[in-house]
């Protein structure tokens, strides 16, 4: 995400103005979604209607950042989204990197939203603050449990699959705030609305996610070409649910089947499919046999084969680097902290890069890092895109380096980035 300053989030007479879907909830015929924020810039009336005619049910909206950020876009994009009868939620990308505590963090978005609080609209925490940040779970209850009861509904709590795995989770999830899960087994190429099926990663301590973030990829008409889709386990009724428009808690989803049929047993040398293994774009067993078909015993024991050759130690004689997973890493964490990139060069003994565990080895096989010495560096400012940096510093948006997500279209504020 990029981050713009901008005015804040129009009081609730504006918000009562649009027509919500909610108001009188239906049985949605699909729940594919998308999050946006100011990088898809404002989608209006007219955007989110081409949006919702691609199928588009719901929509999350970033709001607020830190402790003093608006997003430009969201009092507008929430207002289209509204008129075109798309469910919306609004989310708070967390900063306790900066020093903030979590009662100031959720005062600043109370402040921006308490105009959507009644409308329908689900409050969620955005946690991916990174390295030891991601571990801190006590920080993100916190946060949840102000803006509870404020809004007099339970947020939800969005997060990567290896987050999940990375803290202590049990005091988040047994106060029946609903996980937003993360994780994508098909990498970063395109992808669009579809349903997923079920989540194919570990997320206890909670029974099921509530919502899955399948790709950051997705080209869904009216609002981009790399856009993150959703599936949301349920339909209008469960969503008012989640919203607090009914008394009784959201029920566990059903188990879901994907609307659409498995891929044929995919063709190509075996190197190279153990490779797109190891990377992550088979996902997790049983999925990854189901996807090789026929071809699943040769690829796995040439991922096995790979993955054993890359030793313990910190770097071979093929160039290869090994780095022991620390209590509360990603995997984007390890390749800012290492300077190599991308993240999809990283092998894990998972085969996922957003499952990994204290005390396993993960190894680059990319190309070697940039050495400190000729490395030029820029920290990441509001409003800024790796486009404009390239140009302001005349190098390609390939030759950049550093972004912690691995996604050239998802960029931090505080970042460092090298080329």
């Amino acid at each position: 995400m990029n981050h713009n300053k901008g005015n804040p989030i129009a009081k609730l007479t504006a918000a009562c103005c649009a027509t919500i879907m909610l108001a009188t909830p239906a049985i949605a015929t699909a729940d594919s979604g998308v999050d946006v924020s100011n990088w898809q810039g404002c989608v209006n009336t007219s955007r989110a209607q081409s949006a919702k005619a691609a199928g588009t049910s719901f929509a999350f909206v970033k709001v607020t950042e830190g402790a003093g950020y608006t997003d430009k876009s969201a009092d507008c994009s929430m207002t289209g989204f509204a008129n075109a009868g798309i469910r919306r939620g609004v989310y708070h990308f967390a900063r306790p990197d900066l020093g903030n505590s979590p009662e100031k963090e959720a005062d600043w978005f109370i402040s921006q939203t308490k105009g959507y609080v009644n409308q329908g609209v689900i409050p969620v925490l955005d946690w991916e603050p990174g390295g030891k940040w991601n571990t801190q779970t006590w920080w993100a209850k916190r946060w949840l449990d102000r803006v509870a009861s404020a809004w007099g509904v339970k947020p939800m709590i969005y997060m990567s699959a290896s987050v999940v795995q990375s803290g202590d989770w049990r005091a988040v999830a047994s106060a029946d705030y609903g996980l937003w899960v993360a994780g994508y087994p098909r990498g970063y190429t395109g992808d669009r609305l579809r349903n997923p099926g079920n989540v194919p990663y570990n997320v206890s301590p909670w029974s099921f996610a509530a919502a899955w973030q399948y790709s950051s990829s997705g080209n869904v008409a009216g609002v981009g070409q790399a856009v993150d889709v959703n599936w949301f386990y349920g339909d209008a009724v469960t969503w008012a649910k989640y919203a607090g428009q009914a008394d009784t808690k959201p029920v566990t989803p059903p188990t879901v089947t994907p609307s659409e049929p498995k891929p044929s047993t995919p063709t190509g040398d075996t190197d190279t499919l153990a490779r797109a293994v190891i990377r992550g774009e088979y996902g997790n067993m049983p999925q990854r046999k189901t996807l090789l078909g026929s071809r699943f015993d040769e690829v796995q024991a040439r991922v096995n084969q790979l993955l054993a050759s890359s030793g313990s130690t910190s770097s071979g004689s093929s160039g290869s680097t090994s780095v022991t997973v620390r209590a509360g890493d990603t995997m984007s964490a390890i390749a800012q902290r290492t300077g190599l990139y991308p993240v999809t060069a990283w092998s894990v003994p998972s085969g996922n890069i957003n499952r990994i565990y204290p005390g396993q080895t993960v190894t680059y096989r990319g190309a070697s890092k940039t050495t400190t010495s000729t490395t030029r560096r820029h920290t990441v400012r509001a409003g800024e895109t790796l486009g404009t940096i390239a140009a302001a510093n005349g190098v390609s948006v390939s030759q950049i380096r550093g972004y912690r997500s691995g996604n050239p279209n998802l960029i931090y504020v505080g970042e460092t980035l090298y080329w």
